[in-house]
Parts: C-alpha cells; structure tokens; sequence
C-alpha cells in the first residue's frame, strides 16, 4: 500500500490505509484521503465551472470526497457535520489569508454542488471515469448487467407497482465487470430492460473495457442484442435463453453463406470464415440473422451458464450496494430520484475504488468506517 505525506497545521501527517484496517469506527474521511481522484477533479473544473476565481473557494476533490461521506453517512445536508481535521483529509486547503482555518462548506454549499453545479450529466461523466479507473485496476475481463428495485413508499403516487417484485419502485440497470459495478442507468419501475443495453454498451465502449463475455437474464434476449454485443463489444453475448428456445434456420451456417455469396457484389463470399462473414452481414444490414447465429450456438451450447448463478451474484451486489448507501426512492421528490440514485451509486464505486487504488482486499470491505 502506498504511503501518503502532508503537513496539517505544520505537522508531518505520514501513513498508509493499513494503518486503519484493523480498527473500528474510523471516519471515513481517514479512508477517503487515500482516494485519488485528482484527474477527475480537474475534468469538473475544466467543464462544470466558469472562470471566475470565487468558484474555486472549495477543492473539487474535496466537494465530491465531502458528497460521499455525506452518503454513506445518509445524512440530510442541514445534519453534515466534520471537524477541521476531517475537512483536511478530504482535501480542503488552509486559508492562508487569514488565521490558517480550513474553511469547511455548509450543506447549503454541498447541495448546490451535487444538485446544480455536477447535475445529472456531471455525476454520469464521474460514474465513467471512475468506472473507466475500476476497470483498469481488476483482472476480470466478465461483464454483466441487471436490474434491481429502488423502492418507493407505498403511497408514493410517483412510482408505479411492478407486480414482480410487488412493490412500487423504480430501476437501477447497472453493469458489473466480476463483482464490481461500473455503469447504471435509471428508469421507472415498469420499463424494459432491453432498450437499456445500447447506453450500457456505449459506456462500455467509452471506458475501453476489453471484456470477453456479457451476460444477461432472458429479458434482454433478442437478435439484435445479440449481434450488438458481439459486434461492437467483441464480447460473446451470454444472454439466458428460456426453456422453450428453438434454433432459428435463418442463423444456420447454410443461410449465412447464402446470404454471404447472395451480396457478392459488396465483396461478400461464401468462402470468407465465419467471423468475416457475420461482420460483413452485420454491416450490410443482416444484423439481427448474425444474431441468429450467436443464440443459435449458445442454444447448441450443452455447457451454456445457467442464470441462477448470474442472477444470484449480482443480487448479492446490488444488496451491498443497498446496504452501503441509500439506494432507494423513499422521501425524495420525483425530479431529483434519478440524480441521487446516481451519486449514491457514484459514491459506492469511489468507496471501491479507495479500495483498489490501495490494494485492499475484499474490495468492498468498508464496515469499519463510520
């Protein structure tokens, strides 16, 4: 583990998170002063702010540090209270102008930061790169997406009752690589889950997540999905088939090479392998018959995975994740759910990614801080 060195008020401060691990009811800001987000924080500077001098008067780094601890704590704004010290670990400098104080933002301050300075477009842009930083820290080159109830009140006129899971809600459609989650997106409680995966294959594509399979329950099952993962992620599409599957002929090897030689003319031939065949279909508009194909050979498939497993692994996630932060639509007006569903979500993935940056193992264990 990496060992950090700063001057608080003109003392030495030396030490790595190994020095915390063992102990119990650690603030977090202790844990979050070995988070570097640095680039990240320059990125919201460049693009989220003005010119103007008064709007640096917080550290970046710090805002978003100080947004997480307010999270995980699931404090209201008005309640956030941190000592000078902990302001200093988060990131926040010393007013060198006056008595050397750290000036510590109010709630007020932090709201309008998460709310209206970062936005919706802001807080996605940080769920990337800190998606984009996880991936490069791990080795599991395995992807999935799934689902999972935010739920509301029962008398939330907002949300609406999804017999499933028997309780209004709404969605969280997130993508894991291994165990560790990189990308979510929000809808209502009743939409599809399928018309989400193009946005999740696209932030896959902006973080260069080199994956070598992408797996999916029966609800994300169709021909078009298929060839979109194989195609564009170069990923074998692992998505659930039910039990009544059939093989469709046109995915068959005979109507791929007919429909190869059939467009001889574009530079199709039946004699091109298989992989140089299904990418010039797909790119010649035949793409939902590659798709034919690819669920073809899973249906052919005697070891294709079962999604008991896949559905079992990322339950177990998705309730840490609820276990963690506040990962629900309770006592939150309609207009703001989707913006802190997403920075509690954005908050999690910082809390592993302290975790990763350090080399701490099991990523996910911050049951000590407080």
């Amino acid at each position: 583990m990496k060992q950090i060195k700063k001057v608080f008020k003109g003392v030495s401060f030396t030490g790595s998170l190994k020095n915390y691990l063992g102990k119990e009811n650690v603030s977090l800001c202790h844990f979050l002063f070995f988070l570097d987000i640095a680039d990240i924080a320059r990125f919201i500077e460049n693009n989220f702010y003005s010119d103007k001098d008064w709007h640096f008067r917080y550290d970046v780094a710090g805002m978003i540090k100080l947004a997480v601890v307010k999270f995980f704590r699931q404090q209201p704004y008005k309640k956030i209270v941190i000592s000078e010290e902990e302001a200093w670990l988060l990131g926040f400098k010393e007013n060198k102008e006056k008595d050397g104080t750290i000036p510590i933002p109010s709630g007020g301050t932090l709201h309008h930061f998460v709310k209206y300075r970062l936005g919706i477009e802001g807080i996605t842009k940080i769920m990337e790169m800190v998606g984009e930083k996880i991936i490069k820290l791990i080795d599991s080159k395995d992807a999935k997406l799934d689902s999972t109830p935010l739920e509301a009140s029962r008398y939330d006129a907002h949300s609406d009752f999804n017999p499933h899971y028997e309780c209004k809600m709404d969605k969280a459609h997130i993508t894991m690589i291994g165990t560790y989650p990189v990308f979510m997106t929000y809808t209502d409680g009743l939409a599809g889950d399928s018309p989400q995966l193009p946005l999740h294959i696209a932030a896959l594509l902006k973080m260069n997540a080199k994956i070598n399979e992408y797996c999916l329950d029966g609800s994300y099952d169709s021909f078009q999905n298929h060839a979109d993962i194989w195609y564009k992620l170069n990923a074998n599409p692992c998505i659930s088939l039910s039990v009544d599957a059939v093989i469709n002929e046109e995915g068959e090897i005979e109507r791929i090479d007919h429909w190869t030689n059939k467009m001889w003319k574009l530079g199709g031939s039946r004699h091109m392998k298989i992989d140089e065949k299904l990418r010039f279909l797909y790119e010649n508009g035949r793409q939902e018959q590659v798709g034919m194909y690819l669920r073809n050979q899973n249906l052919k498939n005697k070891t294709f995975p079962d999604s008991l497993k896949l559905r079992k692994e990322c339950e177990r996630i998705h309730g840490h994740i609820k276990n963690t932060v506040k990962f629900d639509v309770r006592r939150i007006r309609e207009k703001s759910r989707e913006l802190y569903s997403k920075f509690n979500f954005v908050a999690y993935q910082l809390l592993l990614l302290t975790n990763l940056q350090n080399g701490v193992k099991p990523a996910n264990a911050f049951g000590n801080y407080i």
